[in-house]
């Protein structure tokens, strides 16, 4: 497929809803669902290209780099949202940028996606580092404020990739990785492009999940990694101690409080028997890593008994 083609995805009409406005409302919406039905496939055939990118973006976070989600408009948008929810702590290696900044979260900001140089420097204004990771979004692949922190990127060395629709770009030819999911032309030709978008933020949501796991902020299927910032976030620490713990309420009350109400800590303290200052410790000594932890702690009791 030509980078034309790919390019002309929001514009190609699509034979299978070709009658969208002659559809019952139920009809209208079954035809959407299966439309969208087809961005998981498209997704699933880019799972290789999507392992080397979780592996990656590991393996630079592992050796203190940075990852640094960029697009503009709604791509943008995105990149904020998936790095702004990754973590309650904000101590994390997953970063964003929307050309344009801040106010391009509230609405379109003109030219900001057109500049080329203001990629390059959006970029450098962060002090981007062969050391870090950059992961353009742009549905189109044709995005100049990209092509800018993409060239930049690349010029220093540092790794690279690209989640797009459209083939054969210039900013594809600057990643290292390239994931390019073909959704195929949208149930509205000329509207906007949605099942692309979807996804772009389906691979989002896999790539800071797997990082969620890779960075040991995952004990089982549980994130563990729940601060105590309100009442609310409390009873969920409460909930996931006593679910990964097999304790009861008041028992992981009482080892919250007496760590500090760090999750992680409490349950290393129920499963392992240790108290919080040695556990706290003992995860320290292990990256934070609650299942490393056990495992020496269960080890180290082994060993002593």
């Amino acid at each position: 497929m030509s980078s034309t083609a790919a390019s002309a995805g929001a514009s190609r009409r699509n034979p299978q809803t070709a009658n969208i406005d002659r559809l019952t409302t139920r009809e209208m919406l079954e035809a959407i669902g299966r439309e969208d039905g087809k961005v998981v496939e498209a997704v699933t055939a880019c799972l290789p290209d999507i392992v080397r990118l979780v592996d990656n973006a590991t393996a630079t976070i592992s050796r203190g780099g940075r990852v640094v989600l960029a697009g503009a408009g709604a791509s943008g948008r995105a990149a904020v949202l998936a790095a702004g929810e990754f973590a309650p702590d904000n101590k994390h290696a997953l970063m964003a940028l929307i050309a344009g900044g801040a106010l391009s979260m509230m609405q379109t900001v003109d030219g900001v996606a057109g500049d080329y140089d203001r990629g390059l420097k959006d970029l450098k204004a962060i002090a981007f580092s062969e050391n870090d990771m950059l992961i353009g979004l742009s549905v189109s692949g044709k995005t100049p404020w990209l092509w800018g922190a993409m060239r930049y990127a690349w010029s220093l060395g540092a790794r690279g990739a690209l989640i797009s629709e459209a083939l054969d770009t210039e900013a594809a030819q600057l990643a290292e990785i390239a994931i390019l999911p073909q959704t195929g032309p949208e149930v509205v030709a000329g509207y906007n492009t949605p099942k692309a978008h979807l996804a772009q933020k389906h691979i989002l949501n896999m790539l800071t999940t797997a990082l969620a796991v890779r960075s040991g902020r995952v004990f089982g299927n549980l994130r563990v990694d729940v601060a105590a910032s309100s009442t609310r976030w409390q009873e969920r620490q409460i909930a996931i101690v006593m679910e990964a713990a097999g304790c009861g309420r008041e028992e992981a009350k009482s080892a919250l409080a007496a760590c500090g109400n760090h999750c992680r800590t409490a349950i290393l303290m129920l499963l392992s028997g240790l108290d919080a200052w040695r556990a706290r410790e003992l995860l320290s000594e292990n990256g934070d890593s609650l299942r490393i932890a056990l495992a020496e702690a269960i080890g180290r009791s082994t060993v002593a008994g």
